[in-house]
Order: C-alpha cells, then structure tokens, then sequence
C-alpha cells in the first residue's frame, strides 16, 4: 500500500494536509527536501490538486538558481516522489 493510495479515486484531490501526511511517512526525505515540497506546491495545495495534477506537477519539478536546494538534490527528491506515487 503505497503512500498516496488515497488517490485512487482520480476525481479525489489531495490538499496541503494530506500532502504533509504523505511526505512525513517518506522516510528517506530529509527536512530541507518536505520544505522544499511544501514551498513550490504551497499555491497548488490551496485548491488541491487530483493524481494526474499532482503527476505532473512533479515530473515538472526543476532546479531554479534561488531554490534551497541544488540541482542534484531537486533530481532526487523528483525522483523520490515519483517512485512513491508508483507503489
């Protein structure tokens, strides 16, 4: 049972808290990467976003020079994520 499972319903939209649910049971993620996630979907989360949206949004994930994290580090955790929503 993979962490976004609740997404199953591809009309359900996941919002900010569930967002923070998800990212909290990713162990491998460190605190700098949740706040990271938390920022660049912060306008997103407000009106939620459905599996397909939240998909994308991720696999659009890119390093911008005044981000917190480097370019390495934005890789992984695009590919962290990804790897979750395909349990």
């Amino acid at each position: 049972m993979g962490i976004f499972d609740f997404l199953i319903d591809t009309s359900k939209k996941i919002y900010r808290k569930e967002f923070n649910q998800a990212l909290n049971k990713i162990l491998n993620l460190s605190a700098a990467e949740k706040d990271y996630l938390n920022e660049v979907f912060s306008q997103d989360l407000a009106d939620g976003l459905t599996e397909y949206e939240l998909r994308q949004k991720i696999s659009q994930l890119e390093y911008k020079t005044n981000d917190p994290l480097d370019y390495y580090q934005v890789g992984e955790v695009k590919k962290k994520l990804l790897e979750k929503l395909e349990e």
